[in-house]
């Protein structure tokens, strides 16, 4: 089978991949690729926070495809300037993946400098016995200290949630967009308020022009003082029924008042309703395993180190 490559052009290729994503997430029920919100996000609100243009940002990711056009891997990422770089394989054509050229692209593209090293850091699926022994073939090492828990809870009961406090209202951005205090919300539960890396309202901007965001299932809830202080948005991917949510926070001087599981559980109906039989989320906290989420499982990140 002769597999090419492709340079991404976004006007043609960002659905293109969104499909992609949909139609190959699972493979013998384990999760193998990028849900959709993770390819959304980087595309609109981590490539505006980064502050890179498509065009520049478009030079880091990677199409294979065969000669009939229909992709067989993927090389992506979230941060660039991180070393971070994900891999996306079309399980129909495992035997045929071209990873020499993936890490190949990756380390040209993707590599970043750190304490006089280019480093390279990719994720790789912990059991992917055969792309841990391409890395390891390559010189990576295993960072048994830097692992990414996905967790899943399936839609089959109830999840009414307590009244909330007196004052405590919840809304959602389809009801009220308040994109300055929402960003805000976003910066304060996350720890980057007042610092030099406080997200903007510019960013929330550009992940509301994202094709799969939706106002009414991004969630939050807005104190007595009219600040939002927690927050829940959710994606929903009608092809498989599944919800996706990200991000998720509270306000840290708001925590412990069962917000949290108020904005988690009104996104998790509102997906529900439109036909979704299971979430995920992308870590692996006690918070959600104690409202019910499993963990699914989990990738390790994979490091090489090249003087300069």
């Amino acid at each position: 089978m002769k597999i090419d490559f492709k340079s991404y052009d976004h006007d043609k290729d960002f659905s293109r991949i969104k499909d992609f994503l949909q139609q190959t997430y699972v493979d013998d029920g384990d999760l193998i690729n990028w849900t959709i919100e993770r390819w959304n996000y980087a595309a609109f609100f981590i490539r505006d926070m980064f502050e890179f243009t498509i065009e520049k940002w478009s030079e880091t990711i990677g199409i294979w495809e065969n000669e009939e056009g229909e992709i067989v891997s993927l090389v992506l990422n979230e941060a660039v300037g991180r070393g971070e770089t994900f891999f996306q394989i079309n399980p129909s054509y495992k035997d045929s993946i071209p990873f020499e050229e993936m890490f190949d692209f990756a380390e040209k593209n993707l590599q970043t400098e750190h304490e006089g090293y280019m480093i390279l850091r990719p994720r790789i699926r912990e059991g992917d016995r055969q792309l841990e022994e391409i890395a390891r073939d390559k010189g990576y090492v295993k960072r048994e200290d830097a692992k990414e828990t996905t967790s899943i809870i399936t839609l089959d009961r109830d999840f009414s949630y307590p009244d909330l406090l007196e004052g405590y209202v919840i809304k959602s951005m389809a009801d009220d967009d308040k994109v300055v205090k929402r960003t805000k919300a976003f910066a304060r539960a996350f720890g980057n308020w007042g610092t030099k890396d406080e997200v903007q309202p510019s960013s929330y901007l550009a992940l509301q022009k994202a094709p799969d965001y939706r106002k009414d299932l991004d969630i939050y809830i807005e104190a007595p003082d009219g600040e939002i202080v927690s927050f829940c948005l959710i994606w929903y991917d009608d092809k498989n029924k599944i919800g996706i949510l990200e991000p998720v926070g509270t306000d840290p001087d708001h925590r412990r008042k069962g917000l949290a599981k108020a904005t988690n559980y009104e996104a998790i109906n509102r997906a529900k309703k439109l036909g979704a039989k299971k979430v995920y989320v992308g870590d692996g906290q006690q918070f959600y395993l104690s409202i019910g989420f499993q963990h699914k499982q989990c990738y390790v990140m994979w490091e090489k180190k090249v003087e300069k």
